[in-house]
């Protein structure tokens, strides 16, 4: 056994499990590996001081607060109205469209035409797909 399955099963023993080896046989390789033994006594020492610590309780239930948010995005998101997409959905076919004429070249103004549908799509609408909203309120 190497030293990570010692120090596994000497964790596990320390947690009340049971392990392969024996309490004589982890205590023999601790008392010969110095690195093991400054491990197992760091880890001690950090289990004491997380033992020592009290869990506090949350102020607040914030369920009601997270279920009610919850309700009013489902009932926005099903009155999204399509059309807007819809338009912009046939402007960027009828733009595809427009590039594969071979015999014309409509230069940059075409090519920036996807963008400025879009930016105006979304000024039209006045929504930012990529806003965080922060107006959640926490009821007590």
């Amino acid at each position: 056994m190497n030293c990570e399955d010692i120090l596994i099963q000497k964790l596990a023993s320390l947690d009340g499990e049971k392990t392969e080896l024996s309490i004589v046989e982890i205590n023999a390789h601790l008392a010969t590996c110095e690195n093991c033994r400054r491990e197992i006594e760091r880890l001690e020492s950090t289990a004491l001081l997380l033992g020592r610590q009290q869990r506090q309780a949350p102020d607040a239930d914030l369920w009601p607060a997270i279920e009610k948010r919850i309700g009013a995005e489902a009932e926005t998101t099903s009155a999204v109205k399509w059309q807007p997409f819809i338009l912009l959905g046939g402007l960027l076919v009828a733009y595809k469209l427009l590039e594969l004429i071979p015999e014309r070249d409509f230069g940059w103004a075409l090519k920036l035409m996807p963008f400025i549908l879009v930016a105006a799509i979304f000024a039209f609408l006045k929504e930012n797909p990529f806003r965080i909203n922060t107006e959640l309120r926490l009821e007590k």
